[in-house]
């Protein structure tokens, strides 16, 4: 290729300063150059040797969890600001029992739903979204204590039989909480979000990287809402020590790896994360190789380029060193000078009308949809206080490794509203207040017919609303290195996460798309080519169709 992917000199130059770093390279790959990536083939589905969609697992211990409540609190209270306008509500758990364990496992990523009758081609439905239904995220957890007739110890979460592996026995280790940076007072249990590559890359390629890390990031989104209103507080690190974490739960580190870990510890009014212990790393623990089943035998060279990103991607310790500067990720704000008269003579919709005195998540989790396999919003309006009730907590801070303090997703948040009473047509930009900020002067009908044209499964033309998040690849090399491309795919699908259940609360569904051209996208928000549209959310209600969908119950 004659000139540089990235599209201009300054693109492809990483803090050290090295040409075109594999991130950055990969990220031209999956969005610029996604076309030339698809010519190149992909895997057949539907045949004997689709990978299983859970990962099972012979010949260990197996322990079958209660069945989950049918309540577990109100969505919002993994929300700061929801928290401190309700003091004396806020749930918090000091100790974790086997019915919390059940509920946190089987609503952050158990089965939902089950589509039945001939034409079910994806069967199986989760509480998140997912590609063609794969699901190549499993989960680990480990509890620091032993919970009932549950021991302290390391297991794989069956989500098709709502049971554990048993891994590994006993306590956190040293050496787990040193490389993994959650080695402090409190600590409950680690939760880790792992991916099975194969799962989706029998069929994506090396497309399937960015699927999997945005199907990570909408997983450890829903744990956050999960264990907020469990009583629970999960600060999500980004930057562990990988061979140790793959070592801990028995992975290769090549076709399965670990993602994200969470801690887990009881909900803190002053919403800081308690001080590391002052521990050696300890012994480091042997290396285990539990069998499981396996059921598709594509060749993994096929997936190559994926590979070699996630080798390039690896840390030795918690590579935490400063806090990360959270402003070099983000979009400059609009001022007032770039504000037309919208539904307000300031051009600002805000999002603080009064919200629902409750909003239960596990009925929300339950309602979650994608609007079908063909999303055809039924064309009501929406009324702006619903609009607001799904957008007005989205870029709410998230307890993580970027900061010590929780810290704002390190995404930017466009929502191009079309069909909503109180609110002008029209693209607006989410801001921290929160509020929507008019963009004038934006044509963005060509978008909208981008979007049916290149997914005409979804009639974009329809929906209430479009949500675009994108992120900041160039600061995301120079913090992160290669891995910046896992880590802002995770962030923006933490922000989709918190939208979708959202949505499900008021009625609507929210279709996950990644066919779109990002050009147009990015000259829509006004980003330059650093800024890359990682995720496009279409919002509307779901007709009624055909497609019948029971809810899975205990």
């Amino acid at each position: 290729m004659s000139e540089s992917p990235m599209g201009e000199s300054s693109m492809g130059e990483s803090a050290a300063g090295a040409a075109d770093p594999a991130g950055l390279r990969f990220w031209w790959r999956t969005f610029e150059g996604v076309q030339e990536l698809f010519a190149e083939g992909h895997g057949e589905e539907g045949g004997p040797e689709d990978p299983l969609p859970t990962k099972t697992y012979r010949g260990l211990p197996r322990h079958v969890l209660s069945p989950p409540a049918r309540r577990i609190g109100d969505a919002r209270w993994s929300f700061a600001d929801f928290r401190r306008a309700h003091p004396k509500d806020g749930p918090s758990r000091d100790v974790l029992d086997e019915p919390v364990l059940s509920a946190l496992l089987h609503y952050t990523y158990g089965l939902g739903r089950m589509e039945s009758g001939p034409h079910a081609v994806w069967p199986y439905h989760r509480m998140v979204a997912s590609a063609r239904c794969f699901y190549p995220v499993e989960l680990y957890l480990w509890p620091a204590e032993g919970a009932g007739d549950l021991p302290a110890g390391c297991y794989h979460y069956d989500p098709a039989h709502h049971a554990l592996t048993g891994l590994r026995s006993g306590g956190i280790p040293r050496e787990l909480r040193t490389a993994t940076g959650t080695g402090r007072e409190g600590t409950l249990a680690l939760l880790v979000a792992a991916v099975c590559f194969r799962k989706t890359a029998f069929r994506y390629r090396d497309y399937a990287y960015r699927l999997c890390a945005q199907e990570v990031g909408m997983t450890v989104g829903n744990a956050l809402l999960v264990g907020g209103a469990l009583g629970l507080r999960a600060r999500v690190h980004h930057r562990f020590d990988d061979a140790v974490v793959n070592r801990a739960l028995g992975l290769d580190g090549d076709e399965e790896t670990a993602f994200a870990v969470l801690d887990l510890s009881p909900w803190r009014p002053s919403g800081t994360a308690p001080a590391p212990c002052d521990e050696e790393p300890g012994a480091p623990l042997p290396a285990i190789r539990p069998r499981h089943v396996r059921t598709n035998t594509a060749d993994p060279a096929t997936w190559s380029g994926l590979a070699a990103l996630d080798r390039a991607s690896r840390l030795t310790g918690t590579g935490w060193e400063a806090p990360v500067d959270r402003d070099a990720f983000h979009l400059p704000a609009d001022g007032p000078e770039h504000l037309a008269d919208g539904p307000t003579t300031t051009g600002r919709v805000p999002l603080t009308a009064a919200e629902p005195e409750h909003v239960e998540l596990a009925e929300a989790l339950r309602a979650r949809d994608s609007g079908g396999r063909m999303f055809l919003p039924d064309g009501r309006p929406l009324p702006a206080r619903q609009l607001a009730g799904l957008l007005r907590h989205a870029l709410e801070p998230v307890p993580s490794d970027h900061t010590e303090a929780a810290c704002r997703p390190l995404v930017d948040c466009h929502v191009l509203v079309l069909n909503a009473v109180g609110a002008a047509t029209g693209l607006y930009r989410l801001g921290a207040a929160p509020e929507l900020v008019a963009l004038p002067g934006r044509d963005w009908r060509g978008v909208v017919s981008m979007l049916c044209d290149r997914t005409p499964s979804v009639n974009s033309a329809k929906a209430n609303a479009i949500v675009f998040l994108s992120a900041n690849r160039i600061a995301g090399d120079r913090w992160f290195g290669d891995r910046g491309y896992r880590i802002l795919h995770q962030e923006a699908g933490i922000v989709a996460q918190r939208i979708s259940v959202l949505a499900a609360a008021a009625g609507l569904s929210a279709r996950v798309t990644n066919g779109y051209h990002d050009g147009l996208v990015r000259a829509l928000i006004g980003a330059g080519a650093a800024h890359v549209p990682v995720f496009t959310l279409v919002i509307g209600r779901r007709r009624a169709s055909a497609q019948y969908e029971v809810p899975l119950t205990w």
